[in-house]
Order: structure tokens, then sequence, then C-alpha cells
């Protein structure tokens, strides 16, 4: 019978074991921190970690030394750490192997073939800015889905194919969309014909459908392809930052048929301006903020850093534009923006103060954030970063063109990060374990503009406090919008080590 009780606790140890062994082993879907790989499908993700309490394994050694003799209770309490150990270590290798898998090394490859194809894009045309260009899909994307359904969309007619007005016509009052968000845009391909040039752009978004009362969330990803009569020259910042008539930047107001309301001239697509040639939706779910107090591993951590082909090219002929000596401007650029930026923002994220930051975010970036804070005062929820440490700083990318520059570092960090709810109490992350990670974070600035920090308490126009900086990025004080980079530095993107490929 005593016989028969040990085998029982064995068999009984033996499948505790097995369930511990193998239970961290799956996928987390939504990570913290403000740019920290949130996933826009929402969704709810597999508990891995959440509120620091350990996997369990404390447990079964309490049981295996309470309930079994020490003959069978100590060879056993062994034989788990050694076989978790070789667990953990192989986990780690495939994780390496997938994240160091052929794929990256082809989106590294596909970047720069990309490179080389904005290089040879701005042969051609001088003025083309990769800042300015997504900031004009930007503002398209949000007028289709805020204009589809009214009569405001006929104000598109100059950047859509007739199908898509026709499309929007047959949905007239039948549906509205709003709390329209971008959290990211990518240039895909960029092709240059003899006749037309096109550039596909991928867009992940969230948004709101109404449909006779009845309000729905989706998270999509879309793939839009915009396509420009080949020989034309891409206009200044002030014609790509808003919609208006490609010929004398009014504000879009156009009949049907293109003709602008302003100057009488009918503005064929492609013929001045890029025009969607087609979108297609990749994917389209519907959002909740179900997951959000979960975390997923980082996993990208330990990846090799990405640089830019031909870096110390861009950082010579960056050092000879701006008249500067590279090491000491470098070393100052990290910690008076870099740096600094990457605490204030943290810090503002963490404190529910966003508008505290918002003269260092661009208009985009500061959007998704917002979004982000929203879903987690929704839930009940707020996520912390607390103790954050920089632990280093690399300068990885720079790209400039006739209007803007931008610099890309990847940042080594540290710290607390974790979700509690309105009580305090840890429902993802730890409280007490620090967690290590890397980020690529972009910053931008208007070319020209040589100032390279400023008390970012304070407008970098007028110098006025930053207290009064509107959710437009407008100074209360002086009036100017700052959140493009015409004055300073500003972030305009956050990228995943995991997916960051140059």
């Amino acid at each position: 019978m005593k016989n028969n009780k040990a085998q029982l606790y064995i068999l009984l140890t033996v499948i505790l074991t097995v369930l511990i062994l193998i239970s961290p082993l799956g996928i987390e879907l939504i990570q913290a921190r403000p740019g920290g790989g949130h996933s826009f499908s929402g969704g709810g993700g597999s508990s891995g970690g959440g509120g620091g309490g350990g996997d369990g394994i404390e447990f079964l050694i309490y049981f295996i030394f309470s309930e079994l003799p020490p003959e069978i209770s100590i060879p056993l309490v062994i034989a788990i750490i050694v076989i978790r150990i070789i667990v953990k270590n192989r986990n780690k290798k495939e994780k390496e192997t997938i994240s160091a898998s052929v794929g990256i090394d082809a989106s590294v490859s596909r970047t720069h073939a990309l490179s080389n194809n904005l290089i040879s894009l701005k042969s051609i045309d001088p003025n083309f800015s990769k800042v300015l260009f997504l900031d004009f899909v930007s503002s398209l994307y949000q007028k289709y889905y805020s204009w589809f359904g009214t009569d405001e969309f006929k104000n598109l007619s100059p950047f859509f194919e007739k199908s898509d007005l026709e499309k929007s016509a047959q949905y007239k009052n039948m549906q509205s969309v709003n709390e329209i968000v971008i959290g990211s845009m990518r240039i895909g391909e960029i092709n240059i014909l003899s006749h037309v040039t096109g550039i596909s752009v991928d867009i992940e978004a969230n948004y709101t459908v109404n449909i006779k009362d009845k309000k729905t969330r989706y998270s999509v990803t879309e793939r839009w392809y915009l396509n420009r009569k080949s020989g034309i020259v891409s206009s200044e910042p002030e014609k790509l930052r808003k919609i208006v008539c490609p010929v004398c930047a009014a504000p879009a107001n156009f009949t049907d048929t293109g003709v602008c309301n302003s100057c009488g001239n009918e503005i064929h697509t492609g013929e001045f301006q890029w025009f969607v040639k087609k979108h297609n939706i990749i994917r389209q779910e519907v959002f909740s903020v179900k997951g959000l107090g979960y975390y997923a591993p980082e996993t990208g951590t330990q990846l090799p850093t990405v640089y830019q082909y031909g870096l110390n090219t861009a950082i010579a002929d960056f050092s000879n534009q701006h008249k500067i000596n590279w090491n000491q401007w470098e070393t100052q650029f990290k910690y008076n923006i870099a740096s600094k930026y990457f605490m204030a923002i943290y810090s503002a994220w963490s404190s529910n103060n966003l508008h505290l930051v918002r003269s260092l975010l661009t208009d985009r970036i500061y959007e998704s954030f917002m979004f982000w804070m929203q879903a987690f005062k929704q839930a009940g929820l707020v996520n912390k970063l607390e103790n954050i440490n920089i632990n280093a700083v690399e300068t990885v990318k720079i790209e400039t063109d006739k209007f803007y520059e931008s610099i890309t570092l990847r940042i080594f960090a540290s710290s607390l990060d974790y979700v509690s709810d309105a009580s305090g109490n840890v429902k993802g992350g730890s409280n007490k374990r620090m967690r290590s990670y890397t980020e690529y974070w972009t910053f931008i600035r208007r070319n020209g503009v040589e100032k390279d920090s400023h008390d970012i308490a304070s407008c970098p126009n007028c110098g006025a406090p930053a207290d009064k900086m509107g959710q437009a990025g407008i100074c209360e004080y002086c009036g100017t919008k700052i959140s493009n980079g015409d004055f300073s530095w500003v972030l305009a993107i956050i990228t995943q080590d995991e997916v960051y490929s140059g």
C-alpha cells in the first residue's frame, strides 16, 4: 500500500512537472510600453509571467519534499532542475535561431534594395522626402475614412480612382468612420518605370465603424499603392502636409470630376500629385482591449544591431554639411536628445501626462500613444515604467533629403515594466524584476535647423513653458506648430528590435 502511494505521488509529480516545464512556452501577444510592441490587433494572450509571481517551480519542490521520502525527493528535484535547464537552453537556442533566421536577412536585403531605389527616385525628383510623403499618405488615409459615404468625399477626386468615388456614393449615409488612429506606416516598394512611378505603403491602423448606431472598432493592416506620372517633382512641405490643390495650394474643394473650385484647374489623377491607384485590406479584425495586462517576451534584445549600409559615408556627409566634429556632436546628441527624450517620454507615459512631452512627438506617434493610453484607461489599467536605466545608445542610420534629416539610434534600456489596476494590483509584468529591452528610435528635424537641443520643458520656438501645448502640437503662447521638426528634433518612429531591418 505504501509503495502504491509513493508510485501515485511520483506519477502526479511527473505530470505536474511536465505541465510546469511546458507552460512558459506559450507565445504572449501583447507588450507594454508605448513603443513596446503593442499589436494593433488587440486581443488576448497567454500569461507566461503576469504579476511577477513565479511559474510554479517553488510549489512543485515544496510538494516533493513534503510528500515524498528523501531517497525519492532529492533525485527527483535534481532531475527536474536538470530537465528545466535543458529545456530553457533549447528554447533559447530555438528563439535565437528563429530571430536570426533567413527572414531577418531577407528583410535587411529588401531594405538595402529599397534604399537604392530611394536614391534613384531622389536623383530624378530632388524634392522627394520620405517624411513628407508619409505625412501626405497619412492625410489621405484620414480623409478617406472620415469622408467616405459623405458629400465631402468628392474633394478627394484627384487622389483616388473613380471606382472609389462610386463606392463612397453607394454607401452614402449608411455608415461613418471615426476615431482613426494610424499606428505605423512603412514604404514597401518603389518602382520607377518609364511613364509612371509607383510606391506601396503598408499601414497599420484602428478605426471605429458606425452602422445604424452600432459601433465596431477594427484593427487593420492595409497596403496602399500610389502612382504618379513620371517627371513630376514633389511639392514643397506646405502642399504635402495637408490635402490641398496641387496647383494653387487651396484647401481641397473639388467637383466630382476633379476641378478645383478655387483655381478652376482640372486635376487628373497622377498628373500633378500622387494618387492612390488601389488599396487592399490585408488583415482586419475586431479590436479588443482584452490582453493589455499580458506581456510578450522580448524576442529581439540579443539580436545584433542593424546598421545602415554606408553609414560611415552618411556620417561624413552629415558632418560636412553641419561643419561639426562627429564624435563630439554624437555624444551631445545621445545625451541631450536621445536619452533625455527617452526618459521624459516614458516618464510622461507612466504618469498619464503625455501633454508634458507633446512638443517632442510628431503628430502620428502622439496619436498612437494617446490611443494606447485611452485603451489602458478604458480597461481600468495603467502601464508603469519605473527605475528606467539607459545602458547604451548606438547611432545606426542617417537619412537626409531636401527638406528633412533623420537619425535612428538603437537604445539599450531596462526598467520595471508592469501593468496595474486602479487598486495597484499587478496584472502583468513585474514591479520587482527589471526588464531589459532595446528599441530603435528615429528623430527628425527640418533641414537647415542647427538647433540640436533645447529645454524639453519649453517651446523650442519662443522659449515659453510647454505647459500649454495643444493636442495639435501648437504652442498656445506663440501660436506656432512645433511638432513637425521645424525648430528642433522630434521623435517620429519607435521600432521594435525584432522587426527592425534598417
